[in-house]
């Protein structure tokens, strides 16, 4: 866990009399002036670069510039400098660490972040460090007073992080005081510290050893979670019952029913007024541990895929949040379709052809794009409920980490949706790239056997994060606005260690959600805007709708698609290149 029993508290007092054993002032770098000709020659003093907070005492400035031009330090991004309590400076603090932003036009949320969690690292190496004073920016159009609190409460969370199977503890900071002159609420601060701790929590159960974790990890977490009154947990364990309903998701399964068996959880947050204006469904990848199955995968690929369960720990993380935050006009439900992906006598085959919950039938042609089988089933469930927009979270495609890095591959069938989702991401610094899913996409998961409708792997080569993202939509009527987060490059760093991603960016929307219908000018109960047009690229014979509702779920008939390429031979689900994903900065 991050540091969580540090008290976190707003402070309105001037920085230099702050009594802590560190103070961190943020500073900006000067934007460059735009010349034209020949260049000036005369190179500036560095602290003559800097642009200092308002709030700053002159007489501790003027010392500061001193030991700044003699460090050649000007505020560039991510640069760090360390000045010493000392009589002269008559600084409360025992450490002053400047920090530099770069130019101030230019910072977004994430480099807040992880400078400032840079900044908290610095002090953890004094020794005995127990209390941090953080100055917020206070000179900058690009964060709100709220936003900036936020991301500094994550920050310390990340620096003192150790995992729960950590040799020895973590770092601890007893208290952390944000100062501002902005009116930041009690409300922001325990907004800030629920985001966190969330963060740590998908952290803590994404690390979690393979030899340890299991179904019923996720199981006694949802239990804990549901200790709470506005959370009502269910947990379907009954195999039987998992293979007549959810027949997709049983399928990959099987090769793990008598070791670890299949458990099918949600969890349900209903504000205490029981007047929740919009239903939100999440749907949370839970693959417990990935091997591949009988095209098992290469050594160098099924390193990390402990983390093949981050969308059911966020999905979890996201109803611990809820339940604190306790907003009044949703409804969220979580659902998580839990198993390993293994191998024994009777684990699934390719060229299997399965039903599903919705009625359409899959064709398996590869037992390592297993994801999007347990995904198709619960989004069908989650529809039974009726909610008004599906999100569905998952370590999906190495397509996705192919395609935008380290970066969350945010898709959907609503471009409002989506990009509600993305502006809520962003906001906090989250990495979200967008990307489109076409009739094309659709097509590309159409199966050339007559027996079944759709298939688990792409057709063709290219577009493998949105076919999948296809693929999972399937297992909803074409109205059901839905938004996907494909987070396979995202959910690890370079050194093997989890994220927490995505958690932050979902906890925000459902927030903004909330806030927004709070709101006098809110939206009517049913989701902002339409449903873009799915490409009904699939039609399931009458005799398969073997549900309730398959009329509406049935989509209309196949357009006439060109000849495709053979379907790719390689791995598809979770298939990063080589031992370890795209480079990208820890934390991020």
């Amino acid at each position: 866990m991050g540091s969580a029993k540090t008290r976190f508290s707003i402070s309105s007092e001037k920085a230099t009399g702050i009594q802590a054993d560190g103070l961190v002032i943020p500073v900006f770098k000067k934007a460059e002036a735009k010349t034209s000709g020949k260049k000036d020659t005369q190179k500036a003093d560095p602290a003559s670069l800097i642009v200092w907070p308002v709030s700053l005492d002159k007489a501790l400035r003027d010392e500061i510039e001193a030991i700044a031009n003699e460090e050649k330090f000007d505020g560039s991004k991510g640069k760090l400098l360390t000045v010493r309590q000392s009589s002269a400076n008559k600084l409360a603090a025992r450490r002053l660490i400047i920090l530099g932003l770069g130019e101030a036009d230019k910072l977004q949320p994430k480099h807040w972040e992880a400078n400032a969690q840079k900044a908290v690292g610095a002090l953890l190496g004094i020794k005995e460090a127990k209390t941090i004073a953080i100055l917020l920016p206070d000179n900058t159009e690009k964060l709100s007073g709220e936003t900036a609190a936020s991301l500094a409460v994550d920050a310390v969370h990340q620096a003192t992080y150790k995992s729960m199977e950590a040799k020895e503890p973590g770092p601890e900071l007893q208290k952390a005081i944000l100062l501002t002159q902005q009116k930041i609420g009690p409300a922001a601060l325990q907004r800030a510290e629920a985001l966190a701790t969330a963060r740590s929590l998908v952290k803590d159960l994404v690390n979690h050893p393979s030899n340890l974790k299991s179904t019923n990890t996720l199981v006694e977490k949802a239990k804990t979670i549901g200790k709470n009154s506005a959370i009502k947990v269910t947990v379907q364990s009954n195999t039987q019952w998992i293979e007549k309903n959810m027949p997709c998701f049983y399928t990959v399964a099987k090769g793990s029913v008598a070791t670890d068996p299949p458990k099918f959880i949600n969890l349900r947050y209903q504000p205490k007024s029981g007047k929740a204006k919009k239903h939100i469904a999440i749907v949370g990848k839970s693959v417990i541990f990935d091997t591949g199955g009988y095209q098992v995968k290469p050594g160098d690929y099924m390193v990390t895929m402990k983390g093949d369960m981050t969308g059911g720990a966020v999905a979890l993380a996201t109803m611990q949040a809820l339940a604190e935050l306790q907003p009044q006009n949703i409804e969220v439900s979580a659902y998580l379709a839990a198993t390993p992906n293994k191998i024994d006598s009777d684990a699934m085959i390719p060229d299997s052809i399965v039903n599903t919950t919705c009625g359409k039938k899959v064709e398996i042609r590869h037992t390592d794009a297993e994801g999007r089988l347990t995904l198709i089933d619960a989004v069908a469930k989650a529809v039974e409920n009726q909610p008004d927009e599906i999100i569905t979270i998952a370590t999906l495609t190495g397509s996705a980490s192919q395609a935008v890095g380290y970066y969350i591959a945010l898709m959907g069938n609503d471009e409002a949706l989506r990009d509600r989702v993305s502006v809520a991401g962003k906001s906090l610094g989250e990495p979200i790239q967008t990307l489109d899913v076409n009739e094309d996409d659709y097509e590309n998961i159409k199966s050339k056997l007559d027996g079944a409708d759709i298939i688990n792997t792409s057709q063709r080569k290219h577009r493998g994060a949105q076919s999948a993202a296809a693929f999972v939509m399937s297992g909803a009527p074409d109205t059901m606005p839905m938004a996907h987060l494909d987070i396979a490059g995202a959910d690890m760093t370079a050194d093997e260690k989890a994220t927490g991603t995505s958690v932050k960016t979902l906890i925000q929307y459902l927030l903004n959600e909330d806030e927004s219908l709070n709101s006098a000018k809110a939206s009517p109960p049913k989701a902002s805007g339409t449903a873009s047009a799915r490409p009904k690229a699939i039609k399931a014979p009458s005799s398969k709708a073997k549900v309730a509702k398959a009329a509406a779920t049935a989509p209309a008939k196949a357009k006439p698609g060109a000849k495709t390429a053979k379907p790719p031979k390689k791995p598809t689900d979770r298939k990063p290149p080589k031992s370890k994903p795209a480079p990208r900065k820890k934390g991020k």
